[in-house]
């Protein structure tokens, strides 16, 4: 019965290890941690936990169980060049998240849709604002294009594109998890929660690192 019990621990380990769940991440340790206890740059002043800035188990505003007000991200201008223009109405749901944050400098400080009983229910007050260099605005002309279709660009041989199958596969992902509904986003190159490799988590919350270009390599031939 034992060996039978350390057989199932073994199993559900690895299985945890091959889709990324909870082993391969350390949000504790990430500048997302907004826990005054951790003292990053940007901290609560009386909030203990973590999830609760993003996540909530009941009255969630929206997927995934979030916790933070989406109203008013909008109105972005997307990269464009001789190569790619970006032609969105608006951002993709996922990148969506991560503006509800990163809009501006302030952004954190909005009302969460269910505050912590932990704390009487009073919503969380801050040290102050996100760093100004993570405030990313609407104006996304200089940064990285995102709410494409990925495939649909890879297919056009002139960009220079691994296929998702093979981006997926070089940072040990699945092609859901970064791009979703087909789409490149925030979290395609990003690990919100704090990826995990040689025992720490890999700077700037980056699904592999950029030592020698190597995240950079992961989607383009270069």
């Amino acid at each position: 019965m034992k060996k039978l019990a350390l057989v199932a621990v073994v199993v559900a380990v690895v299985a945890m290890m091959a889709f990324g769940v909870y082993a391969s991440s350390d949000i504790t340790n990430t500048k997302h941690n907004l826990a005054k206890w951790k003292n990053n740059y940007t901290h609560s002043t009386n909030y203990s936990e973590i999830c609760v800035f993003c996540h909530t188990p009941h009255a969630a505003g929206s997927w995934p169980l979030w916790n933070r007000s989406m109203t008013g991200i909008s109105g972005f201008t997307f990269y464009s060049s001789v190569m790619i223009k970006v032609s969105a109405s608006n951002i993709d749901e996922t990148s969506k998240l991560c503006f509800s944050c990163h809009l501006d400098t302030s952004t954190v400080k909005n009302a969460l849709n269910n505050p912590s009983n932990l704390v009487s229910s009073a919503q969380p007050t801050f040290n102050h604002g996100i760093n100004p260099t993570a405030a990313i605005g609407t104006n996304l002309r200089d940064d990285h294009p995102i709410a494409f279709n990925y495939n649909n660009v890879a297919g056009n041989t002139n960009y220079e594109l691994e296929t998702a199958s093979n981006v997926a596969t070089k940072l040990g992902e699945t092609t859901t998890s970064l791009f979703t509904n087909g789409d490149m986003t925030c979290a395609s190159c990003h690990d919100v929660h704090g990826k995990v490799s040689g025992g720490s988590v890999i700077p700037v919350l980056l699904r592999r690192s950029n030592a020698s270009s190597m995240l950079c390599l992961a989607c383009h031939k270069k």
